[in-house]
């Protein structure tokens, strides 16, 4: 490729374009996607692939690609959109932009206002992007067309894979205008059937309601750590700096020994003593004996609190204390009915990355009220509709099955040769 760039005697734009009318080509739509982006202020493209423009503009460029296949005869365009440098030129411009996108920071409010209008805080949503990615269908869509025209039974494999990873990036640019991805909060007992778009700050009423009956969640045990009393940072040492809360045996936290003499998962303080209550709000607490290096034992309770119960830690000496962290969770669990408008229902077990179809949108189990943990009483939920996930699947199948098809294309050629 160097080679052709730096040594050909022949003037530039003469038929066939090679990677010198590439190269140039390249840096014109980049110029001409920044300079767009900047005259609109930084704006993107949404509007302008938003539905039901997205299938007007993409429906366009199908039949740009059909008609210049079939009536472009022997132009130079036609010619070098077809040729292995418009490939690998349109994959570089593509590569090129997405590595800009990776040294931006992304839908970033505070980013200088010259990176803004030039499309590099929004990449994606940008002129340059688009441009690209027009580019590289552009180059796959006559590359495809041209061997169809030419078909023969070795180029099946190359054409269904060519036109599977074509199919993969006109649905996803063109379909992710039609992605919608909202969350939903349901309070224990309430029925909600409205979401919000928290990017954008809208609110949808969807086909369907959403009841939660009950919201559980399960979490590991404590972990206990040393603190210093002055900073209350975590002491890092060479060993563990952080263990489990384990009441089969003691465990060893930097220069201490540590024995669990009595654990509540969930309890309150009377007196100068935890006991076990199961009431909203109880917290996890524990009786240890603290051995230090020189045999000297410290004994007490500690907590890690709650939204409503204060903490409490064990003074190991004047530099050093010992505390709980909250409990992380483990797994949660929403029981919810789902209510349709046609009067049916169905009740289900929501779990993380479990997520359950309704009316071609998939609920997944997001979150909960993390400052009142297991006791939250509020359930967060994701619903997202994409229509045009299938197209892309079947064009992820179609590059598939042609990759399968090489594989055994190339698999029989190899064994008629050695036969």
């Amino acid at each position: 490729m160097l080679t052709d760039f730096m040594n050909t005697p022949k003037p530039i734009w003469q038929k066939p374009w090679k990677y010198k009318e590439g190269i140039i080509i390249s840096l014109t739509l980049l110029i001409i996607g920044m300079a767009l982006e900047y005259a609109s202020g930084g704006s993107g493209i949404t509007k302008l692939i938003v539905y039901p423009n997205n299938l007007y503009f993409g429906g366009g460029l199908i039949i740009f690609i059909v008609l210049l296949s079939l009536f472009g005869k022997q132009s130079a365009i036609k010619q070098w959109l077809e040729s292995i440098p418009s490939a690998i030129c349109s994959i570089s411009m593509l590569l090129f932009i997405s590595l800009l996108m990776g040294l931006t920071l992304q839908y970033d409010n505070g980013a200088p206002e010259l990176i803004r209008k030039l499309g590099l805080s929004h990449v994606l949503k940008s002129w340059p992007y688009l441009l690209a990615n027009m580019f590289i269908l552009l180059s796959l869509g006559m590359a495809t067309i041209k061997n169809l025209k030419t078909f023969e039974l070795r180029k099946l494999g190359y054409i269904v894979s060519h036109l599977g990873l074509w199919i993969v990036i006109f649905g996803a640019n063109f379909g992710s205008s039609q992605l919608l991805r909202l969350q939903m909060e349901v309070n224990e007992g309430s029925i909600s059937n409205m979401a919000y778009d928290k990017s954008t700050n809208t609110q949808y009423e969807m086909p369907f309601a959403i009841k939660l009956n009950d919201f559980i969640l399960e979490e590991y045990n404590p972990k206990l750590a040393i603190v210093s009393n002055e900073t209350g940072k975590l002491i890092q040492g060479n060993a563990k700096n952080i263990i489990l809360i384990d009441t089969a045996e003691s465990q060893a936290l930097l220069d201490w020994q540590i024995y669990i003499e009595e654990y509540n998962y969930s309890s309150a303080k009377a007196g100068n003593r935890y006991y076990f209550i199961n009431e909203r709000g109880a917290a996890p607490s524990a009786l240890v004996n603290v051995i230090n290096k020189d045999g000297d034992t410290i004994s007490g309770w500690i907590s890690c609190g709650s939204f409503n119960r204060p903490y409490e830690s064990l003074k190991l000496n004047t530099e050093l204390s010992l505390i709980m962290l909250f409990p992380e969770p483990k797994e949660f669990t929403s029981e919810i009915e789902i209510l349709q408008k046609n009067g049916n229902s169905q009740k289900l077990r929501l779990q993380v990355n479990k997520p359950t179809t309704v009316d071609g949108w998939r609920i997944y189990q997001l979150g909960y009220d993390s400052e009142l943990g297991r006791w939250s009483d509020v359930s967060v939920f994701e619903l997202i509709r994409d229509p045009w996930l299938p197209i892309v699947y079947s064009g992820i199948f179609l590059m598939l099955a042609g990759a399968v098809y090489m594989f055994w294309v190339g698999s029989k050629n190899k064994s008629e040769k050695s036969q």
